[in-house]
């Protein structure tokens, strides 16, 4: 009896972790390819930024919004001080109804994320 709940617990316990580390992306990460465009539309979801991850030309705008209910504030890494690329970064939050949007002038990679809630994060490759 006592086999058998040491068995269960192992079990769960490893499709606990499976589980777990299944939600990250892995390997095959989907870029969204923009290059083609002048402006790119980037929405703040309750699953996150969408699309989380998008290569533009040097030039592009992106507009940044939500569809949450929530202040949100996107910025460009190192959290909490945005000091990778610091003009990326409204210096304030924006309300729900609000817009931010962003002149990519840099190539590079420049991760990002919601200043509010630093969980939420991306990245913007930005080509010449």
């Amino acid at each position: 009896m006592r086999l058998s709940f040491s068995l269960l617990a192992i079990v769960l316990a490893s499709l606990g972790i499976f589980l777990l580390i299944s939600r990250e992306p892995r390997g095959d990460v989907m870029i969204v390819d923009a290059r083609e465009q002048d402006t790119v539309s980037i929405v703040l979801s309750e699953e996150g930024f969408i699309p989380r991850y998008v290569l533009i030309r040097k030039g592009t705008t992106i507009n940044f919004t939500t569809t949450r209910e929530y202040q949100f504030w996107p910025a460009s890494n190192e959290h909490p001080a945005h000091t990778m690329y610091s003009a990326f970064d409204p210096q304030q939050p924006l309300e729900s109804e609000d817009s931010w949007s962003f002149v990519f002038d840099r190539a590079g990679e420049w991760s990002f994320h919601d200043h509010v809630r630093s969980y939420y994060t991306g990245i913007i490759y930005v080509e010449e």
